[in-house]
């Protein structure tokens, strides 16, 4: 081997540990700059997905009064027009209050709003709340006012009673749930559930 080749092999080899050791570094440095978001943001966790379609997607967020919010679903995408929107389809989430209580909820589908985490669910929409449980087919949900409105074909079930009606709001910082309907001139339907002791 003559000194002109030796020469030519040391330089592609420097030259190749050096792309080695940047390669490496880069993407080490990348993962652990995902692996630690900033904190009092909301996070995504994107386990797989395409360049328009994202499957199995979770975001989590707190505030300042240590009240948190996860929503998953099994489909995402982002809004082409608003950047801010993420699509979801088949949707899970649960609120979880500062007094140990936990709000589920599912839907078909959601609109959450990545900026200030509310969120619309659409499509057989269910929440369970301690003892109670409400159906229908749209949901608006304030995370930052801890508000619930749901609306269309609304149904509540209770220990107490059942009911129908056209929407019920929920305020669960002050434990309040207001019953309405659309026309005034239309009742709330009310079944109440008499335990008489003999199951």
């Amino acid at each position: 081997m003559d000194k002109k080749t030796y020469v030519q092999i040391v330089i592609i080899f420097i030259i190749f540990s050096i792309l080695t050791f940047v390669y490496i570094y880069y993407f080490n440095e990348s993962s652990n700059t995902l692996s630690k978001p900033e904190k009092g943001k909301t996070d995504i966790d994107i386990v797989k997905g395409s360049e328009d379609l994202i499957s199995e997607m979770s975001y989590f967020s707190e505030d300042n009064k240590g009240n948190r919010y996860e929503i998953k679903s099994e489909y995402g995408v982002i809004n082409p027009d608003k950047s801010n929107l993420i699509l979801m389809d088949k949707v899970t989430a649960i609120i979880y209050l500062l007094d140990g209580e936990k709000i589920f909820i599912s839907s078909k589908k959601a609109e959450y709003n990545d900026d200030n985490n509310d969120t619309t669910f659409s499509g057989s929409v269910k929440m369970v709340y301690i003892d109670h449980k409400i159906k229908s087919e749209y949901m608006d949900l304030s995370f930052k006012n801890q508000t619930a409105s749901l609306y269309d074909n609304v149904s509540y079930n209770s220990k107490l009673s059942n009911l129908i009606a056209d929407r019920i709001f929920v305020d669960f910082l002050n434990k309040k749930t207001k019953i309405q309907m659309n026309n005034e001139n239309n009742s709330v339907l009310v079944r109440s559930i008499i335990d008489n002791g003999n199951n």
